[in-house]
């Protein structure tokens, strides 16, 4: 069964909510004028026509002095100077992209494209039989990043039956390398709580989306001085991305019940504010069945508090992933 939205979308009742998520930062050539504003300097038009090419669209943008957050058909795109994250659901192909995107990196760089590192994630798909190539299967996906990053290391976390966990990721810094700090951390919630979800319709009920954000509990789960980019889609569905400072905050929520899903998602320094504290902040929101957490630090951050269904694993000389499963 297809649903027909308003704006020209259209979304199967049996949605894959779970993101696929690949990640890359460039080196900045030392000749490169400071005053260029690299990946940033990609005109809406072309990242378009990139997301097009493997199945979405841009729906809004907004922007502020150290990145650019666009907010998609099927989840978000991020672009900082010399590094994007792009996160998309349901069957897009998003690796289908990389040559395009090389090529824009090349451009941008003024020919010159040195990776610093590249990172690909996701959860287990709620419908793999679903997903077209190049993600049909973790092995497709893998022998797609290894034609473009042939140093990659890749690993699954968690249960292989139950909730698990893929990353590959390329890291071309040297062991001794002074890097950036880097903390991201994702909530992935499924089997959603009925009433929780009852929001996101748009349905008798719906006034406009500031309420929506209000008594959903959104608002609670951002800083207060966070610049939101929302939309509801039509007849359900919703998607956010939210600015603050240079950390994005990014969420998205299908609400059906035969497949609902929810994620959250920031890059904010984990030293600013108390991730347990969040986590589960976020978790009471929602109250799902089944969730899970990971979290991917640079080793400027002390380890994730221990639990006894925390996992923990380095995937590169500067950054521990740790996967936490309710189940």
């Amino acid at each position: 069964m297809v649903t027909q939205l308003s704006n020209d979308f259209n979304i199967p009742l049996l949605f894959e909510g779970v993101e696929k998520k690949f990640e890359i930062k460039y080196r900045i050539p030392e000749y490169y004028p400071k005053t260029s504003g690299g990946l940033r300097d990609i005109d809406e038009q072309e990242w378009g026509y990139l997301l097009n090419s493997f199945g979405c669209t841009i729906l809004n943008t907004v922007k502020n002095e150290h990145f650019d957050a666009y907010l998609l058909s099927e989840s978000s795109l991020f672009v900082y100077k010399n590094r994007a994250i792009l996160k998309t659901c349901g069957t897009t192909r998003l690796l289908s992209c990389l040559p395009l995107l090389e090529q824009y990196a090349r451009n941008a760089f003024e020919g010159e494209m040195i990776v610093e590192y590249a990172l690909f994630t996701r959860r287990n798909y709620k419908y793999p039989e679903k997903q077209p190539t190049p993600h049909s299967s973790w092995e497709e996906e893998k022998l797609t990043l290894r034609k473009h990053f042939k140093n990659g290391v890749d690993s699954l976390i968690g249960d292989v039956n139950g909730d698990h966990f893929y990353f590959f990721m390329e890291d071309n810094r040297s062991p001794n390398e002074e890097i950036d700090k880097y903390s991201t951390i994702e909530v992935a919630m499924t089997d959603l709580c009925r009433e929780s979800m009852q929001n996101f319709y748009k349905n008798e009920k719906f006034v406009r989306e500031s309420i929506t954000l209000s008594e959903s509990g959104i608002t609670n789960l951002l800083p207060d001085e966070a610049y939101i980019d929302s939309l509801m889609f039509n007849p359900f569905g919703f998607s956010l991305n939210a600015l603050f400072q240079s950390s994005y905050y990014t969420m998205h929520i299908t609400p059906q019940k035969e497949c609902s899903y929810v994620s959250y998602e920031t890059n904010r320094d984990v030293n600013e504010f108390d991730h347990q504290v969040l986590t589960r902040k976020v978790v009471d929101t929602f109250r799902p069945l089944k969730y899970t957490i990971v979290e991917i630090r640079s080793k400027h951050f002390g380890d994730f508090l221990p639990s006894e269904n925390t996992q923990k694993i380095e995937i590169s000389n500067h950054f521990t992933l740790n996967f936490y499963s309710s189940m």
